[in-house]
């Protein structure tokens, strides 16, 4: 049984998804996301829904349901380093150069220091419905 989730995003990230230039999406539990990615299955949907920013504030919707994409496979690594070193620098686009400097940006993303330890980091993949 598949299921929906919404998540949001920022509308950069989601052109890139809809340009076909990204198609890994990296999250980790946290406080303000009702989903546990954890429970993330093969198949399931997710409805992203464009938010103001960056930066990290005022995040509210400006466009629900901007596009839904497939779950393709989630893989959950321990940091950001196992993330980076399995999946490649291109999941973090074209904004860093280094391990180093991905490991940085990425702990960098608001409670994403806090929680990776606890929950690891997901690498989800995803194709366009």
């Amino acid at each position: 049984m598949t299921s929906l989730y919404k998540l949001e995003i920022y509308k950069k990230p989601l052109d890139a998804i809809k340009n076909g230039t990204k198609h890994i999406e990296i999250r980790t539990n946290n406080s303000y996301e009702a989903i546990d990615y954890s429970l993330l299955k093969v198949n399931d949907v997710i409805s992203f829904q464009i938010i103001n920013g960056p930066p990290f504030i005022n995040l509210d919707v400006i466009t629900p349901d901007a596009l839904k994409v497939k779950v393709k496979r989630v893989t959950n690594y321990r940091n950001p380093e196992e993330l980076l070193l399995n999946e490649g620098l291109q999941v973090l686009s074209t904004l860093v150069n280094s391990i180093d400097e991905g490991i940085k940006m990425l702990y960098s993303f608001h409670e994403y220091e806090d929680m990776i330890p606890i929950h690891g980091i997901f690498a989800i993949e995803i194709e366009i419905v």
